[in-house]
């Protein structure tokens, strides 16, 4: 049993029934005729991954009255045939009847009284494929972490060193009063010695950011004040999810990327901008000041491998879509790309993460649920800290 960090439970706190923290990770694969990838291989390849990724069969327990973060424990109803499924596609089997059942699977939230995953096996592909959707939920890993265990389950010879099964051992549930008794020792322990640094980082942090603002245009602040467009997304969400696919080629994009000046990740906004653009405009609804989009960006050392767990922060960022001029959008949105680039290292790439550690369960709680209760995004007034997020 170990208890989650702020930051990874914040992601359980912030689902409601319309708005579930998993993410999705979806495979085609090519089965050659003397293959073991069917339906069986993968089943008893995620059984032997099972001692390797103890994530798999570890389920959160919930501390009485959100006096602290949840506990992981080792599930003892733990059943493995229940997070594997099998679904077949309608004929004729192609990308928009793959990309509807991706769609229906992504609707429905994970059960938080069971390991948070499920792994679908999708059948009846035209082209002889099989798909492979895994549905995780963002407290077990963000992107960083899922390309260490999708390279752990997915490399040849990953599990060829692993050895005989151990006895795995399940753990009972803990009483309400051993919850409420670790939670303190864990404040007392923790908090007490690292709480008063973490407020005076966070007090300087802010005086920087108040003062770099005065000197320079801010997205992070713009969007902190509600100076962003209302659009069609950002009022209150049904249960239902779409899902679609477009293919790019990498390559021209780096090409493009280097003739233009800036990274990937400037293409990529620009893309979607330029998309964002023309949906708004064939609406009708093109505003005349730039959209606020916030952008994960991973706080790991470069290099680092791992397989669980959250270590991101976000920059915020301006997407021009009221600037006509394709050369010129791009411009001004690398420009404020550089510019949430300097606000996030001024405000720290940890600093969110710790704020989500030590700000109390029960109020993080209290702010999604009244959200959902009163589907306040659907208040005039009502503006989001951002228009939409972008990851790349």
């Amino acid at each position: 049993m170990y208890r989650l960090h702020g930051r990874d439970a914040n992601f359980l706190y912030q689902e409601t029934p319309t708005a579930p923290m998993h993410t999705m990770k979806i495979y085609l694969l090519e089965i050659p005729a003397d293959s073991v990838l069917n339906w069986e291989g993968i089943v008893s390849r995620t059984e032997a991954m099972l001692d390797q990724m103890p994530m798999l069969r570890q389920r959160p327990v919930f501390v009485p009255f959100g006096l602290h973060h949840p506990v992981m424990i080792e599930d003892p109803d733990f059943d493995l045939e229940y997070h594997i499924c099998r679904a077949a596609l309608p004929a004729p089997g192609g990308m928009r009847e793959l990309e509807a059942m991706v769609a229906q699977i992504a609707s429905h939230p994970l059960d938080q009284h069971r390991p948070l995953w499920e792994i679908w096996i999708i059948e009846g592909l035209a082209d002889g494929r099989l798909a492979c959707v895994q549905k995780i939920h963002h407290t077990l890993a963000d992107g960083m972490a899922s390309v260490g265990y999708i390279t752990k389950a997915w490399s040849s010879g990953a599990l060829d060193d692993s050895g005989p099964p151990s006895d795995w051992v399940p753990e009972e549930i803990p009483s309400r009063r051993r919850l409420l008794w670790d939670a303190l020792v864990d404040h007392v322990k923790f908090d007490a010695r690292n709480l008063p640094r973490f407020l005076n980082t966070l007090w300087h942090a802010v005086r920087g950011m108040q003062a770099h603002a005065k000197l320079h245009p801010s997205p992070t602040m713009r969007g902190l004040s509600g100076d962003l467009p209302r659009c069609r997304w950002n009022y209150a969400l049904s249960p239902k999810r779409a899902f679609a696919t477009v293919q790019l080629s990498l390559d021209e994009v780096r090409t493009l990327k280097n003739k233009l000046g800036g990274t990937v990740n400037d293409v990529v906004l620009a893309l979607a901008a330029t998309s964002l653009r023309q949906f708004l405009i064939g609406h009708d609804e093109l505003p005349g000041q730039p959209l606020v989009a916030s952008i994960p960006v991973s706080t790991d050392e470069k290099g680092a491998m791992r397989e669980f767990g959250n270590r991101t922060a976000a920059i915020t960022t301006l997407l021009h879509v009221n600037i006509a001029d394709p050369l010129e959008r791009y411009q001004a949105i690398r420009e404020s790309t550089n510019q949430g680039k300097a606000e996030l290292d001024i405000m720290g790439k940890h600093t969110y993460g710790l704020l989500m550690h030590y700000t109390p369960p029960v109020v993080l709680q209290w702010i999604s649920q009244s959200k959902f209760r009163k589907r306040k995004a659907n208040n005039p007034k009502y503006l989001p800290p951002s228009n939409m997020s972008i990851s790349n």
